[in-house]
């Protein structure tokens, strides 16, 4: 409708990943579409979680005929309701949880309780590609002269006639189109820690697949993913999941995490070549302070624990400092989960109030926290694995304090070192590279599909090479395969003191493929190890 009325229709995005795939992924699709004003709005610097008071202030300004939220909103239920009663059309795409009252919007959630889609934990990236795969659906319905004119009742039409599988087979380039935008909602499917299984499973992997095609495709789409890939110096032809999580996905997130989101967008929006390179470039000396803010946090977290011992020792890690630096905490909570294995909550000063993160180790379910001390708080969100909240600085001793006391009733179990990655062991001469080609099968791996740990019992270490003052090395193992190089990141110097005092030992890693200089290897990447 607003379409058809070329009104001004607002797009708004969160400042994450999946918010800046979900709203590059409308954006794209709808741009040559929409002959009236189409606004492109993220979350950034200033801006606290959802629909906080300098987002609306802002929407307000720009006074869209439509507003469509992007992986916020389901909460906002007064801020909707405002808005709504200044004449704005409201439509949340969200995958957040639902809270007990709904806002006066149109409100996409798999998670709404009347919601029969049988996938529930699905990012607001996917919902992007299906809200792009209705519109061309009900498109072609029209043209076909089968609707009626009542996008519900065509919908029924769709699938009680015919399945809309079937439906599409008639339409390949419908398919070949809703295919494209894949490649993003994989990336925010894979940050956004959604489950591999199921749907997410099938979208990830046709994702991966557009994504090495996009080099051969002549779509003029997607010139910032295409320069965002190639300064990468990823495999073209080979790209893997554990790329979305570990490269792509990171450096987009680091514009929100340093408060300029729109770098982000504008990358995946680039109109030309010229234009992408440019704005690759930005994003990635953006990423670059992140990694440098990000170390020096860690550093003072460390001195902050050393001087406070008795902290670390608690059922649920807890910091706060005032010299902290704005714009990272997610990493740095999710950082000392890793190294602490226990749920997290980490904050730090910003725009005159705390910005936290609070992240789950094993089956916690933090927004059920969030809502306990709900009343402390300025804002707050996310998921049940991972929550973000904003709390006046005054606030965060009673916040503590109430952690304290609810500590034992909130966590499950004990807190306990849990293995969840499914272990295959050989002998030294039993690792080939065949056994790398076999996995490979069970790719895409990530969360609910995790890689299998591999272990080398008896693994007598030869040509030992320490690289950068000796935290990292490179090594072989008697009787593998010389096709299979062995690198271990951070421990080496643990390793070396092992190595001192034994001459066997027992490691454990993965196996991945290596590609530098046009030229791709095998090696085994070492995660622990032991005598």
């Amino acid at each position: 409708k607003m379409i058809s009325e070329k009104k001004k229709i607002l797009f708004f995005g969160d400042k994450d990943t999946d918010g800046i795939s979900s709203i590059s992924i409308l954006a794209l699709f709808f741009k040559n579409i929409h002959k009236g004003d189409l606004l492109i709005r993220n979350s950034t610097v200033g801006d606290d979680y959802g629909l906080c008071e300098s987002v609306v202030k802002q929407i307000l300004t720009l006074a869209p005929d439509l507003l469509v939220t992007l992986d916020f909103g389901t909460s906002n239920f007064d801020e909707i309701n405002f808005l709504s009663s200044k004449g704005i059309e409201v439509i949340v795409i969200d995958h957040h949880e639902i809270p007990k009252k709904i806002p006066n919007c149109k409100l996409i959630n798999p998670k709404r309780e009347d919601s029969i889609y049988p996938e529930k934990k699905i990012c607001t990236a996917a919902l992007a590609t299906k809200l792009i795969l209705g519109y061309l659906l009900i498109e072609q319905f029209q043209k076909d002269n089968l609707s009626d004119g009542n996008l519900f009742s065509d919908f029924n039409k769709l699938y009680s006639s015919q399945s809309i599988p079937n439906y599409l087979k008639r339409f390949p380039q419908i398919k070949t189109e809703f295919q494209s935008y894949l490649s993003l909602a994989a990336i925010g499917t894979i940050t956004d820690m959604m489950p591999l299984k199921g749907e997410n499973r099938i979208l990830v992997s046709e994702g991966l697949t557009s994504l090495m095609q996009l080099n051969s495709n002549d779509t003029n789409l997607f010139f910032g993913l295409k320069s965002l890939l190639t300064s990468l110096n990823l495999n073209p032809k080979k790209i893997v999941s554990k790329d979305l999580g570990w490269m792509i996905g990171p450096i987009l997130n680091a514009a929100g995490r340093m408060g300029q989101t729109e770098i982000a967008t504008k990358l995946l929006l680039s109109n030309s070549k010229e234009e992408a390179i440019i704005n690759t470039k930005k994003i990635t000396d953006l990423n670059l302070e992140r990694r440098e803010r990000t170390k020096r946090n860690l550093y003072r977290v460390e001195e902050y624990f050393k001087r406070k011992k008795e902290r670390v020792e608690r059922k649920i890690i807890f910091c706060y400092e005032p010299d902290l630096e704005p714009g990272v905490s997610g990493i740095v909570a999710t950082k000392l989960v890793e190294t602490y294995k226990r749920p997290t909550i980490f904050i730090n000063p910003e725009n005159g109030h705390g910005k936290g993160s609070i992240r789950s180790y094993k089956s916690e379910n933090v927004l059920e926290f969030l809502e306990k001390v709900s009343h402390l708080l300025i804002h707050f969100g996310g998921h049940k694995e991972a929550g973000g909240f904003s709390i006046e600085l005054k606030n965060i001793p009673k916040l503590e304090e109430i952690l304290d006391s609810v500590a034992d009733e909130w966590l499950d179990k004990p807190v306990e070192i849990i293995e969840e990655k499914s272990l295959i062991s050989f002998k030294a001469s039993e690792l080939g590279e065949d056994i790398f080609k076999q996995l490979e099968v069970f790719q895409p791996f990530g969360l609910e599909n995790l890689e299998p740990l591999l272990s080398i019992e008896d693994a007598k270490i030869i040509n030992y090479k320490p690289l950068n003052d000796r935290k990292h090395a490179k090594f072989s193992i008697l009787g593998v395969s010389p096709k299979i190089k062995f690198v271990i990141w951070n421990k080496a110097e643990d390793l070396e003191s092992l190595l001192s005092k034994v001459s066997t030992i027992q490691i454990f890693g993965y196996l991945e493929e290596n590609y530098f200089k046009e030229k791709t290897s095998i090696q085994f990447v070492v995660t622990k190890f032991h005598a």
